[in-house]
């Protein structure tokens, strides 16, 4: 006979990959995720999953039941959430991809607020500097760098933000003034790895001055920030990541580059009580901190924005 325990255990284990990172979501052992999932093939006649040096994946009967499994999921939510309606408990698992700079350097640091208010919510942040897919199931919500054009996709702009140039103040008495975008030629600029980009808006180094030495590359933002604070040249930060930083000074604070964030999720995603909080948390914590996000110019500048 069919069981949806034995959903929630193949759910489990798609997502975290491993029988015991599948355990420790469910509060069980590896043992009983592996029982659960023998239940599932046996009842359904063939393997869902195949494993892996890295992990359980899933086989083509698995890619064709989960959409069901999330829809049973989802329908499950919301039965919950109605019948507890007026007193609904706001539990469960929602994973959340970002862009890693927004990711590690701002949301984690807002997150645990909306944790103390919802004890039985956990979150998986996945804060990688690649594209991560709703479609594929990789995050329940996700925000990037463009705007999604998925079909049965929910998507909205959640803010614009600024970036600027910067470097250790060390760097800059070692090395010729910058007054004007012209001066950057000679100095050595930290930068993306061009081939390895996961998006175009990320290309804006190119553009600061006419012959750009980049001596230095790197996927992560983070590691570009910690190559500045190590003396190793001029960085492209955003201000969120910089504005408390005293190691960092900013350069032509007029030159100003202005980028967007995009979230979205699956459009029945929505109708479930702990996806809902999640995306509504994300949207305001974004409008309440404008500030942050879309650093102002100095009234004295006029400013230079480049999109």
């Amino acid at each position: 006979m069919f069981d949806w325990n034995d959903v929630r255990f193949f759910l489990a284990l798609q997502r975290c990959g491993k029988l015991l990172g599948a355990a420790r979501q469910l509060g069980t052992t590896h043992a009983t995720v592996a029982r659960h999932i023998a239940a599932l093939e046996a009842e359904l006649g063939q393997p869902l999953f195949v494993q892996q040096a890295d992990g359980y994946m899933l086989t083509a009967a698995g890619r064709n039941l989960l959409p069901l499994a999330e829809s049973l999921e989802n329908t499950a939510s919301q039965m919950l959430d109605h019948a507890r309606r007026g007193h609904a408990e706001v539990s469960g698992l929602v994973r959340v991809g970002a862009p890693e700079g927004l990711g590690a350097l701002f949301l984690a640091k807002h997150l645990p607020v909306l944790m103390a208010r919802y004890p039985g919510l956990e979150i998986d942040l996945v804060a990688v500097p690649r594209f991560v897919s709703i479609t594929s199931r990789e995050v329940d919500i996700a925000i990037a760098l463009e705007r999604p054009q998925a079909n049965l996709v929910v998507t909205r702009k959640l803010t614009d933000y600024c970036l600027g140039l910067y470097a250790t103040p060390a760097y800059l008495a070692a090395h010729p003034p910058i007054v004007e975008r012209e001066d950057l030629n000679g100095h050595a600029i930290l930068a993306y790895v061009d081939d390895l980009l996961f998006s175009r808006e990320l290309m804006f180094h190119h553009g600061l001055c006419r012959n750009p030495s980049m001596p230095l590359r790197s996927t992560s933002v983070v590691a570009q920030r910690e190559a500045a604070l190590a003396d190793g040249g001029i960085v492209v930060l955003p201000y969120y990541m910089t504005f408390d930083d005293a190691r960092l000074a900013q350069i032509l604070p007029e030159l100003r580059i202005v980028r967007s964030y995009w979230i979205s999720a699956r459009s029945n995603i929505r109708r479930t009580l702990r996806y809902r909080v999640v995306w509504d948390y994300v949207v305001e914590l974004c409008q309440n901190n404008q500030w942050l996000l879309l650093q102002q110019p100095s009234p004295q500048n006029e400013s230079i924005t480049l999109r």
